[in-house]
Formats: C-alpha cells, sequence, structure tokens
C-alpha cells in the first residue's frame, strides 16, 4: 500500500517570487520590486534602476505594497509602481501647443454662418475598423468640411462657423447596462483623450478661417459618466472634455481669443443657442423616440421652453441622416462615423452613410446641405 509519506503527497503550486520585472507598452505598465528591506527613496531612483528616463515615464498613483517577515524575523516589502508617459493622458499636452499657436488674424465678417454637424463617432467602439477607422473617417471629415467653407465663402457672405457636436462621441460604458464593454478597443480615458484631442483638431482647422468660431457640445446616452446612480445630464464624458479644451484655450487669447466653447446649463442636456442671426436647439435624441423629435420639440414649444425660439433642431442618435421640415422649423438628425454599426444592421438590415454634415443657415433659412 505504500508508506505515509506517498500518501501525504499532493500536488503544491509552485509559487512565482517576488522578482524585479516591469512591462511598459508606451501608454501604460508597471515596475514590481524584488524583496526590500527599505522603501525605494524617490521615483526617480526606482524609474533609473529599471532603465526608464524620468522626463519620458512617470510613476501614477499609489504603490501597492505588499509586507511578509522571514525565518530569522526580519520584515521585507515589494512594491509595485503604475507607469504612464509624461506627455501623453493629461490634458497639459493641450496646454503646451496651444501656447505654440500665432495671433489670429482677422478674416471679415458675413451675414450667413456655416455649420459643421458632427455627432454618434462612438469612439472605442470595436466595429468594422473600430477606433482606427473612426478617427480617420473624422478627420477625413473635418478636411471635407473646411474644403466646403472655402467654396462656399466665394458665393455667400459666411462670417461666424458653428461647430456642433451632438452627443454619442464616446462608446462608454454604460448604454444597454454596460453590456457593451466588451465591443470596445479603448478604454474609457482614452476614449476621452482621444475625443479631447479631435475637438482640438476641429478647433485648429477652423480657428484661422473665421473672427467668431462657436464649439458646442451636448451628452449622448452612451456619454454618461455613471449610471449607480441617477445623474444630471449634464454630468458627461463628452461635455467634460470640451470644458477641458475650453479652459486650455483660454491659454493663447492672441490665437483663440475668437473661439466660444458651450455646454448646457446645469441639470439640462440640450441647449438653446444662437448663431449669426438663426437659433439651434442642440439635443442628442434619446431624449425621444424615433421619428418623435418634432413633438418634443413642440411640447417644449408648447410649455414656453427655450427650444420655442430655435429655427433648427440639430442632433443625432439614430444613426442615419433625417431632414424634416415644418413651416419655418427644421430637424436635422446627423449621421454616424462609426465603421457599419452591428446594431444598427442587424436591426436594419443596412449601413449608415457615415461622415458629418455641413450646411449654411441665414435668419433661419438653411442650405448648402451635404455630407463630409
Amino acid at each position: 500500500m505504500g508508506t505515509l509519506a506517498d500518501r501525504l503527497t499532493q500536488p503544491t503550486a509552485k509559487e512565482s517570487e517576488y522578482r524585479p520585472k516591469t512591462e511598459f507598452d508606451g501608454r501604460s505598465g508597471f515596475i514590481q520590486t524584488g524583496p526590500l528591506e527599505t522603501a525605494p527613496k524617490s521615483h526617480t531612483e526606482i524609474l533609473e534602476l529599471f532603465g526608464y528616463d524620468p522626463t519620458e515615464v512617470r510613476i501614477v498613483g499609489a504603490p501597492r505594497v505588499s509586507k511578509w517577515q522571514t525565518y530569522d524575523e526580519r520584515w521585507l516589502s515589494s512594491f509595485r509602481f503604475n507607469l504612464e508617459p509624461v506627455h501623453d493622458s493629461r490634458v497639459d499636452d493641450l496646454f503646451a501647443l496651444i501656447r505654440k499657436h500665432k495671433a489670429h488674424k482677422p478674416v471679415g465678417v458675413g451675414s450667413s454662418v456655416f455649420n459643421f454637424q458632427s455627432g454618434d463617432q462612438q469612439l472605442g467602439k470595436s466595429d468594422n475598423g473600430g477606433s482606427d477607422a473612426i478617427v480617420e473617417r473624422f478627420l477625413e471629415s473635418v478636411d471635407g468640411a473646411v474644403a466646403e467653407y472655402k467654396a462656399l465663402r466665394k458665393r455667400r457672405n459666411i462670417g461666424s462657423i458653428n461647430l456642433m457636436f451632438p452627443g454619442d462621441c464616446l462608446e462608454g460604458n454604460v448604454s444597454q447596462g454596460g453590456r457593451n464593454m466588451w465591443r470596445t478597443d479603448l478604454t474609457i480615458t482614452e476614449q476621452m483623450r482621444v475625443f479631447r484631442r479631435l475637438l482640438m483638431d476641429a478647433v485648429k482647422a477652423f480657428a484661422p478661417l473665421t473672427d467668431e468660431l462657436f464649439l458646442r457640445v451636448v451628452n449622448g446616452n452612451h456619454d454618461e459618466a455613471q449610471r449607480f446612480q441617477n445623474t444630471r445630464p449634464d454630468d458627461g464624458h463628452a461635455t467634460e472634455q470640451a470644458i477641458a479644451v475650453s479652459d486650455a484655450l483660454k491659454l493663447n487669447p492672441a490665437a483663440y481669443g475668437h473661439v466660444t466653447v458651450e455646454v448646457p446649463p446645469l441639470d439640462q442636456g440640450h441647449m438653446t443657442v444662437a448663431a449669426g442671426d438663426s437659433i439651434f436647439t442642440i439635443a442628442h435624441g434619446h431624449q425621444w423616440r424615433k421619428g418623435q423629435g418634432m413633438n418634443w420639440w413642440a411640447g417644449h414649444t408648447f410649455n414656453g421652453g427655450n427650444p420655442g425660439a430655435a429655427n433648427i433642431l440639430a442632433h443625432g442618435h439614430t444613426h442615419a441622416f433625417e431632414l424634416e421640415t415644418t413651416g419655418n422649423r427644421v430637424r436635422i438628425c446627423g449621421a454616424t462615423y462609426e465603421g457599419a454599426s452591428n446594431w444598427y444592421k442587424e436591426g436594419t438590415g443596412g449601413t449608415a452613410k457615415r461622415g458629418g454634415l455641413v450646411y449654411t443657415t441665414n435668419a433661419g433659412e438653411f442650405s448648402d446641405l451635404s455630407l463630409v
């Protein structure tokens, strides 16, 4: 039957010892120290010990500390530090960039307004090309919008430029009860970072072309910060990135003093604002069921709400361009930037046109509408 020892054998795990280790992929990483009797004196010391340049890589947050006692009753500790690049994930990158920009040169005024309506980017969504394709399409769209503006200015008396971002700028992690997280290729902080920089790309493209530039952003259902508790409609990732861009632009008023950034008032998900002599209500579109935008607008008008003053309701949410008019009221639903959404295809059998909308407005009337 064998010895007692045979009966006492067990498949003992071979434990991983605390050994010095580090990983860094250019965006994030860690340092795992080996056993130490004393804590590291400084972050610089640790970074240099593991071969990092402290001007390029930094330690963020508090370290995770493990402590244990050896057989000879000495206490040892190991430390795990999280890493990030110095000039990557902060709003500081905007500050440095903006300070370098030259002062704005006046270009003249006009009565018409050029509008760029760009929503439903859904950055982070992995379908059909993912975020790479979304960013590429957005930048193409901005280039196309600039080209349209330059062509229209030759025959239209255009003054102001109105950039509208009506929500779902991020895929986020709360819509559909958080079930979409598996189908994202960017973390939430990465989605915010990319959108912040795309906003700045749009501002840089249009700011030299006008003496009055508006940047207006509202949150969509995908942009909501969290749903653990009911929060305010203005509490979202998209508007927060617009606020960050606004803060950065103020650092160089000579170059960007003619740029106005606006987000909805406290506890409100839409806003009614003027651009030239036309009034816009900008909303995402999740406030009403599909096809009911005019009824939502009528309800606010009947009850004395600010949307009653609007000529144009600019929104998104349906992932397809829509145009509806009644009298002097116009509802314009923008397209999407995501690459052939599987959700849209499953529900409709088709794929949506991708891009943003450009059009001019004058005295509440619109013209020159096209997809870019």
